[in-house]
């Protein structure tokens, strides 16, 4: 017996050694060329590539999921990257996001979760804080500052906001916020029953609002920016319908010789640098011209792609050329809306720009879409957008001259209206500035 059994070990010890040295080198190539790939494409694109120690990446980290891979790797980086990101190419999704809005299927309503205002019960309620135009909560009547305390006859959670988000057609019950004759305590008002129907692709509107005030004889142009894309990507990415339209406003708006611009950038979390500058460029005039709007700044390696961006001639040749210039700013205000901020308080000088709102997110770089034939496409910051004095310190966002939350008041008109909290409290100060 104790034979059988040693013949047995020594076999098994045998098989062991010979399954030991198999080259298996191939399978660890097949499975980790897609993330040594990005690792690659880091180390020669990123902007931050010196920061980039491949020793230190865990071998096993070479297994996992590209994105998870991405945020191990660009954890080196200096400051916290937050703006790096890989889509997979197989997988349909939207990649210009809002809150709780997408374009690809939604009802075109983004909306905060709360506790019921009137602390009258426990519940939570949905307040609705932007519909876009033509979508399915539009058609239904859905209005900015509603608030939703029935989907489908069940009372809302946050479980059920997903509900709210995409799906099949719904029946929603909508309150409007009041006070009491008192004015001592909020109570529901306006109760009514609406039926969206199902969700679909809902196109974002760029410039959903574009209206003319006149106060005190002094010509206001009020333009609200959603996007800074020249097309609507998601349908067709050589599409300049967003730049048609935007040229066609200005010459709109032209017309009226408005001697202030207010600018609406709370919606506006996506854009081109080269949009950026049209609109920036239609707010100066013909003495900017060859001044520079915005550069870019890459790594060591890539010193060679560095652009400079001079003010659009075209833009500058027909542009209103306000005296000033006020921002509204929000939560999603980030990127190219940014850099349009940057850009005019450069070249006008901080007393002709005034900012109104929430502070912004801060994307101080520009990302790059780099394809592989791994059906991942990697979008890494390949390069800081600097203003003309090659300042690029505003990764932690851009402080308002003015904040305001519009969210904790009682009422939430329409953007454009003149009652509506941040546009009303920047035209009383164009009253009193003139």
């Amino acid at each position: 017996m104790n034979r059988v059994i040693s013949l047995l070990f020594g076999t098994f010890i045998l098989l062991f050694i010979c399954s030991c040295g198999e080259d298996r080198t191939y399978e660890y190539i097949e499975k980790t060329e897609r993330n040594h790939w990005i690792m690659d494409v880091l180390k020669n694109k990123y902007l931050w590539a010196d920061s980039i120690k491949e020793d230190k990446v865990n071998w096993q980290n070479f297994f996992i999921d590209p994105h998870s891979f991405l945020n191990e790797v660009i954890d080196f980086a200096p400051i916290k990257d937050k703006w790096s990101w890989c889509s997979v190419d197989t997988i349909k999704e939207d990649h210009y996001q809002r809150g709780f809005f997408n374009h690809l299927d939604s009802y075109g309503i983004d909306f905060m979760v709360m506790s019921d205002p009137t602390r009258a019960t426990s519940r939570q309620y949905v307040r609705v804080t932007s519909v876009i135009d033509g979508s399915p909560a539009d058609r239904c009547g859905i209005k900015r500052g509603d608030f939703i305390g029935y989907i489908d006859n069940v009372k809302i959670n946050s479980s059920d906001i997903d509900k709210l988000v995409s799906g099949k057609n719904r029946t929603l019950e909508v309150y409007k916020l009041s006070v009491n004759d008192d004015a001592t305590e909020y109570i529901w008002a306006d109760e009514k029953t609406l039926y969206m129907e199902k969700s679909e692709y809902v196109e974002d509107v760029a410039f959903p609002v574009v209206k003319t005030f006149d106060v005190n004889d002094i010509k206001i142009a009020y333009i609200m920016c959603s996007r800074l894309l020249e097309g609507p990507f998601e349908l067709n990415e050589q599409s300049t319908k967003y730049l048609e339209d935007l040229n066609s406003i200005i010459k709109n708006l032209k017309a009226s010789d408005p001697k202030i611009v207010i600018l609406d950038f709370r919606l506006c979390n996506v854009g081109s640098i080269e949009m950026a500058n049209r609109l920036t460029s239609y707010m100066l005039n013909t003495t900017f011209q060859s001044q520079i709007f915005a550069q870019t700044i890459h790594n060591e390696r890539r010193t060679g792609e560095n652009v400079i961006y001079y003010c659009d001639p075209e833009a500058l040749n027909n542009s209103l050329s306000p005296s000033d210039v006020f921002c509204i700013t929000g939560d999603y205000t980030e990127g190219a809306s940014e850099w349009v901020i940057r850009g005019l308080t450069a070249l006008m000088g901080e007393e002709h720009v005034f900012k109104v709102g929430l502070k912004t997110a801060g994307q101080c770089v520009i990302t790059e879409n780099v394809e592989s034939d791994f059906y991942v496409t990697l979008h890494p910051a390949v390069a800081f957008v600097a203003d003309k004095y090659g300042r690029y310190d505003y990764n932690e966002g851009i402080l308002p001259d003015l904040e305001i939350d519009e969210s904790i008041y009682l009422d939430m008109y329409p953007y454009g209206d003149e009652n509506e909290v941040v546009l009303s409290l920047i035209l009383n100060e164009i009253n009193n500035m003139f």
